[in-house]
């Protein structure tokens, strides 16, 4: 789903749910005060708007703090601005309502199949004023994979600020505290971000929980990440903080934006709207089988975006395709310059790289010519293939086939060549025009050198790789065509690698020498006494050498270095 997108202070949220037939909208505004009343008994009682999926006037308004005969400033929900945050599922409608109670706020929960509210009825909870609960909200998973549990912040709770998550119990009618979590730092904020979102695919939702004014210099800002491990238990998993820049409120906005990069898990965007002196940015972490990953994959600057932008990432929207491409979008608000930024997914491919060599080469039978001198060679075939998400067209691949890549990376030259039209090269480049889903295969000779040396080390040839122009073939949208990008993990080069190896005439594959040595001790011929009296320097040799070793073409050094004298200390006297 998206998250919050608000734009200003006049609006409380806005969330859009796609439903059976289209999408509906919520929109609210938590200032919004009750004209209904008279003149002095104005309260800021705050509603939401349910807009249908064809955008029509005809909405649904909810004024969940409107009570008749509660007219006091401040008591019970007279000033409640129900808004401030929202969330909306097929079955629920959640909003914030943070000045409840004196300002200990409450969470306000109407279930649209009987129309009926959720009550909070913990008073151990609703009597700690200005704790702000339900600054922010959510809702998702995390008792069960087919239940929804609703999530509070409270980010002035003993002025570190805390987060509950509740069950919404359909007999009582009430919530029910299920889980709560602490900051760490007073003054942190922490819970006045929420992002409920299934990081590891396992069927539980984790939870995410933004403290924009964490500080260790000031006001860095940081986000918690919990991982569900079953029944609404959730464990700390790690805290991100961007790139902890000074007064960045990174945390400040969290959104779950979808599968971005197509590997089957859930993304996050976390803005860091005061980055940069106020110009803003957001950071994209993407989720794995072990919850989030750590590093940040992107970084979203304001500045390099459009240099006006002013507080980019104050609020981020994700998960709907705006594009028609198949992959999610991002919006995202920078509300000091009054813009909303869109950022298109480029779709995302995984190319196959198979490179085919031999098991071994057998080098004391030369296969090929090099002019009229016998040769070893050996044949080498690179395959490639790419699949991806909705990547219609063609699209090319520029690549690098390097062989006996390790010599080189020692600074050696390679044992091996490709015979091209003449031409020795140890390294070809190539470009290929490829089809979703087919394979190309390309084939090549490749000759030993003579007198090579070294026939120990494996050949390992190298595929480098990446993409050329995308051409599509289809018709010009309202929106350009964006070019795909590969998949790859930040650290590791895009290329693929094989070997083979010299035969080595050994019984087994795994062939290794067997050298042994042996000491004896040999006096020389001069020193025929029984003992050795002291203060005498005899030469000696220490080892001998026994066993057998083979000729063949292989190059090996064997050095001892040896000590040809032995000297006897004085023992101490005797006292």
């Amino acid at each position: 789903g998206v998250g919050m997108l608000c734009m200003g202070w006049g609006c409380g949220g806005v969330r859009v749910l796609p439903l059976l037939g289209g999408f509906s909208c919520k929109a609210c505004a938590h200032r919004w005060k009750n004209i209904y009343y008279e003149t002095d008994h104005i309260l800021p009682h705050g509603f939401c708007y349910i807009i249908p999926s064809n955008l029509q006037a005809k909405g649904r308004v909810l004024i969940p703090c409107y009570e008749e005969y509660k007219k006091k400033y401040g008591e019970e929900h007279g000033s409640c601005q129900a808004g401030i945050a929202g969330f909306f599922t097929e079955e629920l409608v959640v909003m914030g309502a943070p000045g409840s109670f004196y300002w200990a706020g409450t969470v306000k929960v109407l279930n649209l199949t009987d129309n009926t509210y959720f009550k909070l009825n913990d008073e151990a909870i609703m009597n700690r004023r200005y704790t702000y609960l339900g600054y922010a909200v959510t809702a998702g998973h995390f008792s069960h994979p087919t239940t929804t549990d609703v999530v509070g912040g409270a980010p002035q709770d003993e002025g570190i600020g805390k987060v509950y998550i509740f069950r919404a119990d359909r007999r009582s009618g009430t919530l029910i505290k299920i889980f709560q979590a602490s900051g760490k730092k007073m003054g942190s904020y922490f819970g006045s971000s929420l992002c409920a979102v299934d990081l590891n695919r396992d069927g539980f939702s984790d939870l995410l929980v933004g403290a924009p004014m964490f500080s260790e210099i000031r006001d860095e800002g940081q986000v918690t990440v919990y991982i569900n491990r079953g029944n609404g238990a959730l464990e700390e998993q790690l805290a991100l903080s961007g790139d902890g820049t000074y007064n960045a409120h990174f945390g400040e906005s969290i959104a779950s934006v979808d599968d971005l990069d197509d590997d089957g898990f859930p993304d996050v965007a976390i803005g860091a709207p005061k980055e940069d002196d106020f110009a803003g940015a957001v950071y994209i972490y993407h989720g794995d089988v072990d919850g989030l990953v750590p590093q940040y994959s992107m970084k979203l600057s304001g500045r390099k975006i459009n240099p006006v932008l002013r507080m980019f990432g104050q609020s981020i929207s994700g998960g709907i395709d705006m594009d028609g491409n198949s992959y999610p979008d991002v919006t995202v608000g920078a509300f000091m310059s009054d813009s909303v930024v869109l950022l298109r997914a480029r779709p995302v491919i995984t190319v196959d790289v198979s490179i085919f060599l031999p098991s071994s080469i057998n080098i004391t039978a030369p296969q090929c010519h090099d002019g009229q001198q016998p040769v070893n060679c050996l044949n080498v075939t690179a395959c490639f293939r790419f699949h991806g998400n909705h990547v219609p067209g063609e699209i090319g691949l520029n690549y690098v086939l390097t062989a006996d890549v390790a010599q080189k990376e020692k600074g050696q030259l390679p044992r091996v060549y490709f015979v091209l039209l003449g031409e020795t090269p140890g390294q070809i480049s190539e470009k290929l025009q490829m089809v979703h889903m087919e394979e190309t295969c390309r084939h090549y000779l490749v000759h030993v050198k003579q007198r090579v040396r070294d026939v120990i080390s494996p050949i390992v040839f190298e595929a480098a790789y990446s993409l050329g122009a995308h051409v599509t073939g289809e018709e010009e949208r309202e929106l350009p065509t964006l070019t795909p990008v590969l998949r790859w993990k930040k650290g590791q080069k895009i290329a693929q690698k094989n070997q083979t190896v010299f035969e080595r005439n050994c019984l087994s594959e795994d062939c290794a020498a067997d050298l042994q040595l042996q000491g004896k001790l040999l006096l020389s011929r001069y020193v025929s006494v029984s003992f050795i009296p002291l203060f005498w320097e005899i030469p000696f040799l220490l080892f001998e050498f026994l066993g057998e070793v083979e000729i063949t073409p292989h190059t090996h050094k064997f050095s001892l270095s040896l000590s040809l004298s032995l000297s006897l200390p004085l023992p101490p006297k005797a006292t």
